[in-house]
C-alpha cells in the first residue's frame, strides 16, 4: 500500500512542525467504530489528528467541538501536500469512508489531483454564462432570423440547465430536456434544439472556454422531422376566418397570415414604421433570407391591423417585444373551431355529432403561408411571382447568375396575386356569413 504519492508518517510528522497542520497532535492506530466515538481532541488544541494504521493516508480529525470528519492525505505529482475531506463521522460509515478512501488514492496513484479536480469543478462555467458568451459571438455569424431562433432554443427551452455548471451535464440531462420538449412540441422542436446545444458546446470546446466532450452529440434525434404538406381547404379557411372575428391580436394575426402569406413571427413583430400606404416593407434583418421584402396589403388585409396604441411603435403585443403567448392562443382558437364545427353540424342534421364526425384536423399558422402559394400557382400566377410573393431566392428568376441581374421586386405583379387571393376570401366569407344569417 505504500507510494511516492502517498504521504507517510514522516511526512506527516514533517508537516506537524510547519505550517501545514497548526497545533495539530498526531496518533496513529488502527480506528474502528467504537474507537471513532471515544477519540477526543486533547485541550488546548486546535484538532487531533488520528492516522490509520489500515490504509496509510486515511484518518480522522477531531475538533474541539467533538466534531470529527474522515480525511485523506496524499501528495500530487509535483510534490504538494493535499488534504482532501470525505466526509463527517455521523453522515458517513467507517466503511464508506475507507472504500472511498482507496478511491481518491488510486486516483493519486494514477497522477490525478481529486482535490484539485473538485476546486475546479466548484469554479466551473455555468451553462447560462456560456449562452450568454455564445450568443454574443453567434449574433455577429448567424443571419438575424436564425439568432432569434437560437436565442429561444437555449434561453428559454434549456432553462432548467442554466443553474449548472457545464462540466456536470450529463448525456441523462441533455436526453431528458430533449425529450420534455419532443413531449410538448414535437419531435421537429427537439431537433431544432438539439442542433442548437450541440453547436454550442462545439464553440464552448473549439474555443477552450470548456473541457471535456460534447455530451449532445451522443444523443441521437428523438424523432423524425416530417416533411409538412398540408394546403387547407376552402371550408377550413372559412372556418378559420370566421373563429377570429374577435378581434384580438391573435385573431388580426392570424387573418394578416392568410391574406398576405407572410411568417407568423413576421407578422407578429410588425412596426407601424415599416407601414407605409399599401405596402409593408420588413427591413432585412427581420427576413429568414436577409433580404427586405416588400408585402402589398390590401384594403382587406388594412382592415386587420388594430388602432395604434399610444407610445408603442409595433402593431402587436404590449411587451418589449412583438406578439407572444402563440401556442395558448392558437388552442383557444382550435376549441372555438372545434365548439363551431360541432354547432354546424348538429345545424344540418339536427342531432350531436360522434366522436368521428365534426373533427378539427391537426392544422398550424404555417398551413396558411402555403395555402396562399398553392392557391396562386393553381389559378394562373406564375411561379417565380408566387416565389417573390414568398421572399423566396430558390426559383430560377432568381437562383444563380439569373439572381445576379435580376433585382426585379415585381410590386404590381405580387399586388395583383394577392388582390386576387382576397377576392376568393372574400367569397368564402361572404357565402358564409349568408349562410349563418339564414339561420
Amino acid at each position: 500500500m505504500t507510494s511516492s504519492n502517498i504521504i507517510d508518517y514522516q511526512d506527516v510528522a514533517h508537516l506537524v512542525l510547519t505550517e501545514c497542520l497548526p497545533m495539530t497532535l498526531v496518533s496513529r492506530q488502527k480506528l474502528t467504530r467504537p474507537l471513532l466515538q471515544r477519540l477526543t481532541c486533547p485541550q488546548g488544541r486546535d484538532r487531533q489528528l488520528y492516522w490509520d494504521t489500515a490504509i496509510p493516508g486515511f484518518g480522522v480529525v477531531v475538533f474541539p467541538t467533538g466534531r470529527r470528519t474522515f480525511v485523506v492525505q496524499y501528495r500530487t505529482v509535483d510534490g504538494r501536500s493535499r488534504r482532501d475531506s470525505i466526509g463527517d463521522v455521523r453522515i458517513i460509515s467507517l466503511e464508506e469512508a475507507r472504500a472511498k478512501a482507496r478511491t481518491l488514492l488510486s486516483q493519486v496513484r494514477l497522477g490525478q489531483d481529486p482535490q484539485a479536480a473538485k476546486r475546479a469543478a466548484r469554479q466551473g462555467v455555468r451553462f447560462r454564462d456560456l449562452v450568454e458568451e455564445y450568443l454574443e459571438h453567434a449574433q455577429t455569424k448567424l443571419r438575424h432570423r436564425t439568432y432569434l431562433e437560437v436565442v429561444r432554443h437555449l434561453r428559454k427551452q434549456a432553462a432548467q440547465l442554466h443553474g449548472l455548471l457545464v462540466g456536470n451535464i450529463s448525456r441523462a440531462e441533455v436526453s431528458r430536456l430533449l425529450e420534455a420538449v419532443r413531449d410538448n412540441s414535437g419531435p421537429t422542436a427537439s431537433n431544432r434544439l438539439r442542433a442548437s446545444l450541440s453547436a454550442l458546446w462545439s464553440w464552448g470546446l473549439r474555443t477552450g472556454r470548456i473541457e471535456g466532450d460534447n455530451p449532445v452529440a451522443y444523443v441521437p434525434k428523438l424523432g423524425k422531422e416530417v416533411q409538412r404538406d398540408r394546403v387547407l381547404t376552402d371550408p377550413e379557411l372559412e372556418l378559420i376566418w370566421r373563429c377570429t372575428a374577435g378581434g384580438t391580436d391573435h385573431d388580426r394575426i392570424v387573418r394578416l397570415l392568410m391574406l398576405t402569406g407572410a411568417r407568423r413571427e413576421e407578422v407578429g413583430s410588425m412596426a407601424w414604421s415599416e407601414i407605409e400606404g399599401n405596402v409593408w416593407t420588413l427591413p432585412r434583418e427581420r427576413t429568414k433570407n436577409g433580404l427586405p421584402h416588400e408585402v402589398p396589403l390590401t384594403e382587406l388585409a388594412k382592415a386587420q391591423l388594430p388602432t395604434p396604441r399610444p407610445g408603442r411603435s409595433l402593431v402587436f403585443g404590449s411587451g418589449a417585444g412583438g406578439f407572444s403567448g402563440w401556442s395558448k392562443c392558437k388552442a383557444r382558437l382550435d376549441e372555438r373551431m372545434r365548439k363551431a364545427l360541432r354547432e354546424d353540424f348538429v345545424e344540418k342534421h339536427g342531432r350531436e355529432p360522434s366522436d368521428d364526425e365534426a373533427v378539427l384536423v391537426p392544422w398550424t399558422l404555417h398551413d396558411l403561408r402555403r395555402t396562399v402559394s398553392t392557391w396562386c400557382n393553381e389559378n394562373g400566377v406564375e411561379p417565380h411571382i408566387v416565389e417573390a410573393l414568398l421572399n423566396h431566392v430558390s426559383g430560377t428568376a432568381k437562383r444563380g447568375v439569373a439572381g445576379v441581374y435580376n433585382k426585379a421586386a415585381y410590386r404590381a405583379q405580387k399586388a395583383e396575386a394577392l388582390a386576387r387571393w382576397e377576392t376568393h376570401i372574400q367569397v368564402l366569407v361572404r357565402d358564409s356569413e349568408g349562410r349563418h344569417a339564414q339561420r
